[in-house]
């Protein structure tokens, strides 16, 4: 390890500020702050590559190529900050593959321009999230056609969802629920999250193929589309090549990168990562002709109950599922609690939490990846963990995983001394 700190010293670590907004914890020493942050991650990847955590660590193992020490990487950006980073990644050619440091949060709040998102405090350094876009989000930039497309689409799906109090009755709230449910708990967070991304339990393949269709009719990607991207979140979460890191601001993180193809295919046009589902027909099926199970979802739905069960139970339900994942990505990364000490900002939002069937427990998710349940404690309400122990029961889910508790309290972050 003392080899592992000597290179970390020599990679631009910056002088620790002295102004008012840093706790006492974050005037230790530069070295022994990212010697914090290294044996965080080790303890991270220990876990995560424990046998219980075997099959999810195919998406965020470091390479072995030799490029690894101790099983953190150490290239020219352990110390800097996010700003730093993503000017000196993105001025050669990207390898999305090579896992990079965790930016240095101190560092981040000393770059000129980058501003606190507002109310977010917490991780090791008591510091709140200082961001800074690097891309212009609506002008003076190039919108490609997918660009365009896909803003008109949004436009659209929320605007239709803007004519739910001129078509409302309860027979159609009560159809906005069930697709709440069925396309936000069982297609976007069962399915898409923690059973294909992190494979943290097994079904019949009927069974997931059903779950899969779900998620489907969320009109969030196709399965290896939504799979490889998200697992390309956890691989480089909070980094430059995080394709919607908090980093580059709260509305980037939450909708902006969606509006830009070029700075997100940058990031995660190789979907190889996704490379256990490529061989399914059923997968190659959704990918080649997604877009004509959403057109035909929302005919159906017209044929079914006229506009307003394509207002309630599509827009509607469409653009308050789209929201709650986004939250996930952003909110559930600047305001909550860290429990465990993952690197990242990811924090335990109780909002989230109800709102994304468990999905807010989120500094949980990323400290436990491969965890079937999100809501460790019994008051951390979790519905897609109530779902799976259902199917568990009825014999539909096995391997399910979770954490032990020693691998928790590996993780915990220790209360500071007073």
């Amino acid at each position: 390890m003392a080899t592992s700190l000597a290179q970390l010293s020599r990679c631009g670590l910056r002088p620790l500020p002295t102004r008012g907004l840093l706790s006492a914890r974050s005037h230790a020493a530069p070295t022994a702050r990212v010697a914090r942050l290294v044996t965080c991650q080790a303890a991270k990847d220990s876990v995560r590559t424990s046998a219980a955590a075997a099959d999810a660590a195919v998406m965020t193992e470091a390479p072995k190529d030799g490029s690894a020490v101790d099983n953190i990487m150490l290239p020219e950006w352990a110390g800097m900050s996010y700003d730093k980073q993503y000017d000196d990644i993105f001025s050669k050619p990207l390898n999305v593959r090579k896992v990079t440091p965790k930016p240095d949060p101190v560092a981040q709040a000393q770059v000129p321009g980058a501003k606190p998102v507002p109310f977010s405090k917490g991780g090791p350094e008591g510091l709140p999230v200082y961001s800074k876009p690097k891309k212009n989000l609506f002008f003076d930039r190039e919108y490609t056609t997918k660009d365009k497309i896909y803003l008109g689409y949004m436009l659209a799906v929320h605007a239709g969802a803007l004519l739910a109090p001129f078509t409302f009755s309860w027979a159609n709230f009560a159809c906005f629920m069930g697709m709440y449910f069925i396309t936000g708990c069982l297609g976007i967070t069962l399915s898409y999250h923690r059973q294909l991304s992190h494979r943290s339990f097994t079904t019949p393949k009927w069974v997931e193929y059903i779950l899969a269709y779900c998620g489907v009719m969320s009109v969030q990607g196709d399965p290896m589309e939504w799979v490889s991207c998200h697992r390309y979140h956890h691989l480089h979460c909070e980094t430059p090549l995080d394709p919607h890191s908090v980093y580059e601001g709260f509305w980037w993180s939450h909708m902006g990168w969606l509006l830009d193809d070029e700075a997100t295919q940058s990031r995660v046009s190789d979907t190889s990562n996704a490379g256990d589902m490529a061989k399914d027909p059923f997968y190659q099926h959704l990918n080649k002709h997604y877009t004509w199970h959403v057109v035909g979802q929302f005919v159906a739905l017209y044929l079914l109950g006229g506009l307003p069960a394509l207002v309630w139970a599509g827009c509607l339900r469409i653009v308050w599922v789209y929201h709650i994942t986004w939250f996930v990505n952003s909110a559930a990364h600047v305001w909550g609690n860290q429990e465990y000490n993952t690197g990242d900002q990811s924090r335990n939002n109780w909002w989230v939490g109800i709102l994304g069937f468990g999905e807010g427990w989120h500094n949980n998710h990323h400290a436990f990846e491969f965890s079937a349940r999100h809501g460790l404690r019994d008051n951390q309400p979790d519905m897609t963990w109530v779902v799976i122990k259902t199917l568990q029961k009825l014999g539909l889910a096995t391997n399910v995983k979770l954490p032990s508790e020693k691998q928790k309290e590996r993780l915990r972050i220790k209360p500071t001394p007073a």
